[in-house]
């Protein structure tokens, strides 16, 4: 009888507690598991990692980089055009050399073209330089420390690039002092308001081996950045064409071997005595 009474009183107990959800603030689930408590507050989503946007963004940096790059490879195209002059003799080299500091004279002062020229192959050089430096520093920091062979440059050019562009920059620095300034050429003749001397002074520094030599090498620096530059400078427009990328290929090479043949023929020719 003592148990009887004992079990009628645990269900009156049970029955007297209220229902699910009578409760304010308890969980019914776990109301129903035997616990009362209120519920926990949902964990705040965690805060997306915002970057701060890339300053140049890379695009405006490649297009700087292909757009210095063809003004340059036209710059030094039509440079070698004026070179080949020399094969026709002093006075057509040294009429051409003469106009060009004269050109757009009395209109404009003399020297005029000259002075834009090198102005903006100076800032051509300037904006080339920072551009595929930029580029490069973020390539290699976006591969981190250890580089996959996968992401190796393809070719021994491509490799070189950082050291041939070196080289021209070296090789300018010279070809200014020799040619334009005289600071390295002792036997250097200034130019007069009626007569140039270019052809004089383009052979009295080829006769030098050394600079016959330092500008054969660097002209086989040009080809070889002029070769992979202007295959870059596809990629970098973003011209995606098998057929258009195959011709470009192809056009690159030329223009390469062509201005370096081309200028690599002058000093050889000063040296074996076929100008001089």
């Amino acid at each position: 009888m003592m148990s009887s009474q004992i079990d009628d009183d645990r269900r009156m107990s049970t029955r007297s507690l209220p229902r699910i959800g009578a409760i304010e603030g308890v969980d019914p689930a776990v109301l129903e598991r035997g616990r009362v408590s209120t519920p926990s507050a949902p964990l705040p989503p965690k805060p997306q990692e915002v970057r701060p946007p890339v300053r140049p963004p890379t695009w405006f940096v490649k297009t700087t980089a292909a757009v210095t790059g063809i003004l340059l490879a036209l710059f030094v195209s039509i440079h070698m055009i004026g070179n080949i002059k020399v094969y026709a003799g002093p006075e057509s080299f040294n009429s051409y050399a003469h106009w060009l500091r004269v050109v757009g004279y009395p209109l404009l002062p003399e020297m005029s073209l000259l002075w834009v020229v090198r102005f903006v192959m100076a800032g051509a050089i300037i904006a080339h330089i920072w551009s595929t430096l930029l580029i490069r520093h973020r390539g290699a920091k976006h591969r981190g420390k250890q580089r996959s062979p996968l992401l190796r440059a393809g070719s021994i050019i491509s490799r070189l690039m950082l050291i041939t562009g070196l080289v021209l920059m070296v090789f300018i620095i010279i070809h200014i002092l020799d040619l334009t300034t005289g600071h390295m050429n002792g036997t250097f003749l200034s130019p007069t308001a009626e007569q140039s001397f270019a052809y004089e002074n383009l052979i009295n520094s080829f006769s030098r081996p050394l600079f016959a030599v330092i500008y054969a090498f660097s002209m086989l620096a040009l080809a070889a950045h002029l070769i992979h530059g202007l295959w870059l400078v596809a990629a970098d427009l973003g011209v995606t064409g098998r057929r258009t990328r195959a011709v470009w290929r192809i056009a690159a090479y030329i223009v390469g071997i062509a201005v370096a043949a081309i200028n690599m023929s002058i000093p050889l020719a000063v040296q074996i005595g076929v100008l001089a």
